[in-house]
């Protein structure tokens, strides 16, 4: 009785062994038997965005090659990053971002490569408070204030990107408005670039960051206001727009992705 017990015991033990090694045993034949009949003998391209994330990643990191293709490597690391999802996607694509804060303060960047740059930071930060922490740590928020100064030589273009972008940084992010308030210049700087032609944007960012930021309209045109108030939005008796910003609610209708294809 007892000689049967161990020849079970034993069986059972093989089968079960026997039962954990099949899948890799049937990968195996799969691979080296069957998927040869099937294929080209080509390796099919890895079409997930976080390897695709990885790969214009190593395109920014390599300061051997044009600016023009590193910014265009980081377009696509910020748009991939927005369409591929918070957890796997943006989390990838935030290990390049220093890389590309880094790019965006070189001195003899061109005007098309720092609006490249500027519209894959917006996406890369777009409702992720964790990249806008990061963002700040690497003092975007000054280069960009920067970008609008008065002294700037940059295009209008670039100038409305980067509002575009302070205010993504600006959303669910008090500390980041805390320090921008900080700056003395800042109100009348928003106020010359929201009086100038927003015509092809879906909002006048400029006149959205000085809401957010809590500046009193000092001398802000009856227009802008008006325009705002047949869009929806409510004011306080301060002037003060009622709208959902730090739920994502004014910043959200408008999608990233369609920002970027709108304006270019």
């Amino acid at each position: 009785m007892k000689t049967t017990f161990c020849f079970e015991k034993k069986l059972f033990e093989e089968c079960f062994e026997t039962d954990r090694r099949m899948p890799r045993l049937l990968s195996s034949l799969y691979d080296n038997y069957i998927k040869p009949y099937f294929s080209s003998g080509l390796e099919e391209p890895d079409r997930s965005h976080k390897n695709k994330i990885l790969r214009s990643g190593r395109l920014i990191r390599n300061t051997l090659l044009p600016a023009a293709v590193r910014a265009d490597a980081a377009r696509d690391v910020g748009i991939l990053s927005y369409t591929g999802g918070y957890e796997h996607a943006a989390q990838a694509a935030d290990n390049y971002m220093a890389s590309m804060v880094e790019l965006l303060k070189t001195p003899e960047l061109t005007d098309p490569h720092i609006i490249q740059l500027l519209e894959g930071l917006s996406a890369l930060c777009y409702l992720h408070v964790a990249n806008q922490n990061k963002a700040q740590a690497l003092g975007l928020p000054d280069t960009l204030l920067e970008f609008i100064s008065p002294t700037s030589k940059l295009s209008f273009t670039s100038q409305r990107w980067s509002c575009y972008l302070l205010n993504i940084l600006c959303c669910h992010n008090i500390p980041i408005i805390c320090h921008l308030k900080d700056s003395e210049s800042l109100q009348s700087i928003l106020e010359k670039l929201a009086s100038l032609d927003w015509e092809k944007w879906p909002l006048n960012y400029a006149q959205e960051l000085i809401r957010a930021l809590g500046f009193q309209q000092s001398s802000m045109k009856d227009a802008l206001h008006e325009e705002d108030e047949l869009k929806g939005c409510t004011y306080t008796k301060s002037g003060h727009m009622l709208v959902q910003y730090f739920s994502g609610g004014m910043i959200s209708a408008f999608f990233c992705c369609g920002v970027i294809l709108m304006v270019r």
